[in-house]
């Protein structure tokens, strides 16, 4: 009986919420909303790694490839694949997945990255969160040193401070400058969030909270309010945080909608029904 793992992780740098993920040995069906599922397999036949123009040598090994994609098991949009693969259909780890994501528990599963690596100032004190581990995976390297706010291509985020102005920057670059200019006179350090002294000296958000100049403050406060929907899936916030945090995001009220079945936990329902209200009648 093939083992399966239903389990959440971090979407870091940039921080983007949790993925949901249903794993098997070669099987696995990762959402990043709750609602739509992306299947992968282990392809059984070792393929060569795609290079440019094909020159030079290709490493040849066994790959995940996408199957497709369904909001249920029942209905899958099947998307091409290499013919190397041969044919999907018949892969044996496909059954055992499509069971696992009829069967999946309810929403969210648990987060279990529980092992973050930050990047510290020279003082070891965490400035912003740049990968996460599950306990079996490898944690000798942190997942590239430097911190990222936002996706290449993201739009959207402005800011009241002066900070990005000073320094002839958009302010998503303005953040990573701040953060990675911090950064420089230390490196990055693994810690565990686990009920432990450890874990007390971990911000609550993935990044550092508060910042000596005022200018800088604004920037991250701006910064924190434009991620709120995606920092309300976090399972370990505080109650007070929490409140914050919904103030903010029910003004992104199709952002907040969009990724609702990840929260794990609303303090106030009636602003957040309100919010999701809105978004419906926004897509109409």
């Amino acid at each position: 009986m093939p083992v399966t793992r239903y389990y959440g992780r971090r979407r870091i740098s940039p921080f983007l919420g949790v993925v949901q993920v249903i794993e098997l040995e070669e099987a696995r069906a990762i959402s990043v909303d709750g609602r739509r599922w992306q299947l992968q397999l282990f392809s059984q036949e070792a393929l060569a790694e795609q290079v440019w123009g094909n020159i030079g040598p290709r490493e040849v090994r066994r790959r995940w490839f996408v199957y497709g994609s369904c909001e249920s098991a029942d209905a899958i949009e099947r998307v091409p694949v290499n013919p190397l693969v041969g044919d999907p259909s018949q892969h044996p780890a496909l059954p055992g997945l499509l069971d696992a994501l009829a069967l999946r528990p309810e929403l969210p599963f648990t987060l279990q990255d529980a092992y973050e690596a930050w990047l510290c100032d020279a003082a070891r004190v965490p400035l912003a969160l740049i990968d996460t581990a599950l306990p079996d995976e490898d944690r000798t390297q942190a997942g590239g040193a430097d911190w990222r706010s936002l996706p290449a291509m993201a739009e959207g985020f402005h800011s009241v401070s002066t900070y990005p102005a000073e320094h002839g920057l958009i302010p998503g670059q303005a953040l990573e400058q701040l953060v990675n200019r911090a950064g420089m006179s230390g490196r990055p350090q693994w810690f565990a969030r686990t009920p432990d002294a450890d874990s007390a000296a971990l911000p609550e958000l993935p990044w550092r909270a508060n910042w000596p100049v005022a200018a800088q403050q604004a920037l991250f406060d701006d910064y924190t309010a434009f991620m709120a929907p995606y920092l309300l899936t976090l399972p370990y916030l505080t109650r007070e945080l929490r409140d914050r945090l919904e103030v903010l995001a029910v003004e992104q009220y199709s952002v907040l909608d969009a990724i609702y079945p990840l929260i794990p936990a609303v303090v106030d329902m009636e602003r957040m029904e309100i919010a999701r209200v809105k978004a419906r009648l926004a897509r109409e």
